[in-house]
């Protein structure tokens, strides 16, 4: 299965479209931000940028005061409509969202933003992982998860969240069968639902896991780490893992595939599980609207960038999320928003049905 039509659109020439008009101190002096956020409080988008904002404030040059609006609602298309089509564009407002590139690109029902009329101001790489129930698997191991007396119910954002996309295929690579539940707004209503026997499976980051997931399900709960999903290069060779799951001793996917049936991936979920990587190249990310005048976007730009290198700022984030800072680099952020256009016809309908299957 091909996965691209066309070569992605150089980073340069998109962040040259962007812009680099020069800083100056006194745009943001005085006034403030809101950082809107796509989903409720108590989840790991929330807690991410809760963690962000306040150290953001500092950084961005004229020190703007910097609130958050949860503004929950169809799976994240709520709050990336709105960045897309009313958001003021006067550097008032900024979208902190994870990046719904997969919605984009499948044209789904409800989607009116469009990321390439949009300013990608940054991205964060995240850690992608999971947390189930002990008691679907059969003595701890995992290569028997849905096998227990229980079956494995995953809980679901939406059927074209990339963080539902990224359980199912992982689950349909492993050849594991299970029921999947869209409509659980966050982590905040998954937590109950995981605790009461309801569903078994919530798809996390290790920072979410390490500020939100950890404690409340690991700790004091019947959950564990399953899974590393593997991350994939532009040309799909597969990356180096993550050392803090390696620690744990957590399995990649491409481990766990090789433990159940003794061959590494293959096949069209694979191919399509390569693809959903390079729409992921950033995880969590900040967009500015259309029309958001180059003094104001380089001066969040600029404030984004230096948070990577403070050292109050890594210092919170190492304390709630486990993990070094991780940030993509600018010209990473570039070439993963022009990706979105470059999906061969081939791959986009696989994706069209995939996530059709998905609501019914």
């Amino acid at each position: 299965m091909k996965l691209f039509r066309k070569t992605l659109v150089a980073a340069t020439a998109v962040t040259a479209m962007w812009g680099t008009a020069a800083l100056t101190d006194d745009f943001y002096a005085g006034k403030t931000i809101t950082c809107v956020v796509p989903y409720a409080p108590g989840g790991g988008t929330d807690a991410f940028f809760r963690v962000v904002v306040p150290h953001l404030s500092r950084t961005i040059p004229g020190n703007p005061d910097i609130i958050i609006n949860n503004m929950s609602g169809a799976g994240g298309l709520k709050a990336n409509n709105y960045a897309g089509n009313e958001m003021p564009n006067d550097g008032s407002e900024i979208l902190c969202a994870p990046w719904l590139s997969v919605a984009q690109m499948t044209r789904r029902e409800g989607v009116r933003f469009d990321y390439s009329k949009m300013r990608a101001v940054g991205g964060e790489s995240a850690i992608n992982t999971a947390v189930v129930n002990k008691n679907i698997m059969i003595d701890g191991d995992r290569t028997t998860a849905g096998q227990g007396s229980q079956p494995l119910v995953v809980a679901g954002l939406a059927p074209s969240s990339t963080l539902d996309l990224r359980q199912r295929l992982g689950l349909d690579i492993l050849g594991i069968e299970y029921i999947y539940i869209p409509g659980y707004r966050g982590q905040a209503k998954q937590f109950p639902a995981f605790l009461s026997g309801e569903i078994s499976l919530i798809g996390t980051n290790f920072g979410s896991y390490s500020a939100t997931v950890g404690e409340a399900l690991v700790e004091q709960g019947p959950g564990m780490l399953w899974v590393e999903y593997s991350n994939t290069d532009a040309d799909g060779n597969v990356l180096p893992r993550a050392s803090q799951l390696e620690e744990l001793g957590v399995p990649t996917l491409v481990e766990l595939h090789q433990q159940m049936h003794g061959t590494n991936p293959s096949g069209e979920y694979w191919e399509a599980y390569k693809t959903l990587n390079l729409l992921t190249a950033m995880g969590l990310s900040v967009w500015m609207p259309e029309g958001t005048p180059d003094e104001a976007f380089n001066a969040v730009k600029a404030g984004w960038e230096a948070l990577p290198n403070d050292p109050e700022f890594i210092a919170a984030h190492e304390k709630a999320f486990g993990k070094p800072v991780g940030f993509v680099p600018y010209e990473a952020v570039a070439a993963a928003a022009a990706s979105v256009g470059s999906v061969s016809d081939e791959m986009v309908k696989f994706y069209q049905d995939y996530i059709a299957e998905g609501e019914q």
